[in-house]
C-alpha cells in the first residue's frame, strides 16, 4: 500500500495547496472521492462516497475565524477506506468525519503557527516590499500542505487494515445505524445550503430552479447555464444601480459644490 498511499497523499497536498491559492475546488469532496477511486482502482465507488459526503458537506464554508472540518482529507481517508475494506460507503462517512474534525484541529494548529509569518509579511509591507511580504505568506503553504497529507499517508499505509478489523467486528445493529446516519445527513447538508439560499435577494433564484426543474423538465445542465445567466445579468444590474448614484454626484460636484 506505500504506493497507492503515497499518490493520495501526493494529490491531497496539492488540493490542499489549490485551497489556499488558485481554488479551482479539486478539493471538494465530489473531485476528491473520484481521484481516490481512479488510484484505487474503483472509481466507481469513489464517486459514490464522493457525491454523498459533498452532499453532507455542502452548507458547510469557511466564515470569518470558523475553521470547518477538513473536507477533503477525510473524504480522501473515508473514501480509501470504504474501497480497501469492502464496505462502501457505509465505512466511508464512519471514517471520514472523524477524521475530518482530527485534521481541523491540525488546521487550526498551522494557523495559529502561520500567524508567525503573518506579522513578517505585515512589516515588509510597511516598508514597501511587498515582493518579500508575498514570500513570507508561500511560506505558510507547506504547513498547511503536510497537515493534510501526512494524515493521508498513515491513514492509508498502516490504518486501513485496524479499520477492516473493526468493521468486522462490529454488530449488524451498529452497521445499520450507520447506513440510515449515511441517508441522513445529505438531508442535513442540503438544509444548511438552504439557510443561505434563503435570503430575500437571492431566494427568487432558487425558486426559479425548482420551476424549471419540476414543471418545465429541463435538465441539470440546462438550469446551471440559466443560472449563470441569471447571475451574470444580476451582477450587471446591480452595478449599475450602484453606480448611477455616484455619477449624479459627480454632475453635482462638477457644478462647483465642494466634495467632502
Amino acid at each position: 500500500m506505500f504506493g497507492p498511499a503515497l499518490l493520495l497523499a501526493l494529490y491531497t497536498a496539492i488540493a490542499a495547496a489549490d485551497g489556499f491559492t488558485a481554488q479551482i475546488q479539486i478539493g471538494r469532496p465530489l473531485v476528491a472521492g473520484a481521484v481516490s477511486g481512479l488510484i484505487l482502482g474503483d472509481f466507481y465507488q469513489g464517486m459514490i462516497i464522493g457525491a454523498t459526503l459533498e452532499l453532507m458537506w455542502l452548507g458547510v464554508v469557511a466564515i470569518g475565524a470558523f475553521v470547518p472540518p477538513d473536507a477533503l482529507t477525510g473524504t480522501v481517508v473515508g473514501t480509501a477506506v470504504g474501497i480497501l475494506t469492502g464496505q462502501g460507503a457505509v465505512a466511508g462517512i464512519a471514517i471520514a468525519i472523524p477524521v475530518a474534525v482530527a485534521v481541523q484541529q491540525l488546521d487550526i494548529m498551522a494557523r495559529t503557527f502561520a500567524v508567525f509569518f503573518t506579522h513578517r509579511a505585515d512589516k515588509a509591507a510597511l516598508t514597501g516590499d511587498f515582493d518579500k511580504a508575498a514570500r513570507y505568506h508561500l511560506m505558510n503553504l507547506p504547513i498547511f500542505m503536510l497537515t493534510r497529507a501526512i494524515p493521508v499517508f498513515l491513514a492509508v499505509l498502516i490504518g486501513v487494515e485496524y479499520v477492516e478489523a473493526l468493521f468486522g467486528a462490529m454488530p449488524a445493529f451498529i452497521l445499520d445505524g450507520l447506513r440510515v446516519s449515511g441517508n441522513i445527513l445529505p438531508a442535513l447538508g442540503f438544509g444548511l445550503l438552504l439557510t443561505l439560499l434563503m435570503d430575500k435577494r437571492i431566494g427568487i433564484f432558487f425558486l426559479m430552479g425548482f420551476v424549471l426543474s419540476a414543471y418545465l423538465g429541463i435538465p441539470t445542465m440546462g438550469i446551471a447555464i440559466i443560472g449563470v445567466i441569471s447571475a451574470f445579468l444580476y451582477d450587471r444590474l446591480s452595478n449599475q444601480e450602484g453606480r448611477a448614484p455616484a455619477a449624479a454626484a459627480d454632475e453635482k460636484d462638477a457644478e462647483g459644490r465642494y466634495d467632502l
